[in-house]
């Protein structure tokens, strides 16, 4: 027995991220490790991609969100993501309930209600999960075309990706369109998308912040 997903416009955002080191991407000759930050609409397909570099985080999360909403013009009633577990990785107790209130604040100031699917149960995802291999597989194409996977700068490569995305919305043109104007509006502004941390270090030192290193330099 199947029981078939019936989307209405209006209802539904999802966010997810994908791995994309398989594709080979280097910057300057660099090898660049990063995933993709994925924002799809389930009714009309809208997409929307951001490059993350340090990894799955709340920030990631919330700057990517927050620029497909407003790029898109409207927001969704619902907002699903996975179990977040990758962001919710080493953190205690206490970071872990910070993180989820965070998230809810977050769906609440554009008006969405916040949903999640089951750890481990990646199908429930699934207007995303499929649309992630669309997607890698339409970048790795025009990689092949491109006839190289090194670019100048990151600036580049954000831009490559962006115009892949947007030859993907033109596609759904008239159902997108067709969906924005039973969006809810947005809000005035943005809310934030970075955290405060606070750490010492001498000024010859330095410190890891999320899996990045970062040296202070005497003035």
């Amino acid at each position: 027995m199947i029981f078939r997903q019936i989307h209405e416009p209006g209802q539904l955002g999802l966010s997810d991220f994908t791995d994309m080191g398989e594709l080979g991407v280097t910057i300057a000759g660099a090898p660049l490790d990063h995933r993709l930050y994925h924002f799809r609409l389930a009714y009309c397909g809208f997409e929307h991609a951001h490059i993350v570099l340090v990894g799955e985080s709340f920030v990631a999360l919330a700057e990517g969100l927050q620029n497909a909403l407003w790029s898109l013009g409207g927001a969704p009633r619902e907002h699903r993501t996975d179990s977040l577990s990758a962001a919710f990785c080493n953190l205690d107790r206490d970071a872990r309930d910070d993180l989820t209130q965070r998230y809810e604040a977050l769906c609440a100031h554009y008006g969405m209600r916040p949903s999640r699917n089951n750890r481990g149960v990646a199908h429930e995802n699934g207007s995303i999960e499929g649309p992630h291999g669309h997607l890698k597989r339409a970048i790795a194409d025009a990689l092949l075309l491109r006839g190289t996977v090194d670019f100048d700068d990151l600036a580049t490569y954000r831009g490559f990706i962006d115009e892949i995305v947007s030859r993907r919305n033109a596609r759904n043109a008239k159902r997108i369109d067709s969906e924005r104007v039973v969006l809810q509006e947005l809000p005035d502004r943005r809310t934030s998308d970075y955290e405060e941390v606070i750490v010492r270090v001498t000024s010859s030192g330095g410190f890891t912040l999320r899996k990045v290193f970062y040296r202070s330099h005497r003035a």
